[in-house]
C-alpha cells in the first residue's frame, strides 16, 4: 500500500502514514510514533542492525529525528532528549 497522506500534529511531527490499498478498498493508518533505531557515531561508520519493522519504515515516506541523549541512550521507550537533526525520508522501499 503506497503512503497518501501524513497526518500531523500542531508541531508538524508526523502521527499517522495512510496508505490506500485501491483494489482491496481499504486504507491503513499507521502510527509514526518514535522507534529507535540505535546510537549514531560520533566519528567514522557504524552498522546498526534494525527490526523488519524499522527496515519498512525507513524505506517509507516520513521523518527521521535524531535526538541528543544522555551516555548509554535514553532510558524511557522514547527520546527523551531535544532534537538536533531531521531529515526527510524519500521513500526508498
Amino acid at each position: 500500500m503506497r503512503v497518501i497522506a501524513i497526518v500531523r500534529d500542531g508541531e508538524q511531527h508526523p502521527v499517522w502514514a495512510i496508505r490506500l490499498a485501491r483494489t482491496a478498498h481499504q486504507i491503513a493508518a499507521d502510527s509514526t510514533a518514535p522507534h529507535p533505531i540505535g546510537l549514531l557515531p560520533q566519528t567514522e561508520r557504524k552498522l546498526i542492525a534494525v527490526t523488519p519493522e524499522n527496515a519498512r519504515l525507513l524505506a517509507g515516506e516520513g521523518e527521521i529525528e535524531v535526538t541528543l541523549e544522555p551516555v548509554g541512550g535514553s532510558t524511557e521507550p522514547r527520546p527523551t532528549g531535544p532534537v538536533l537533526f531531521r531529515a526527510s525520508l524519500k521513500g526508498s522501499g
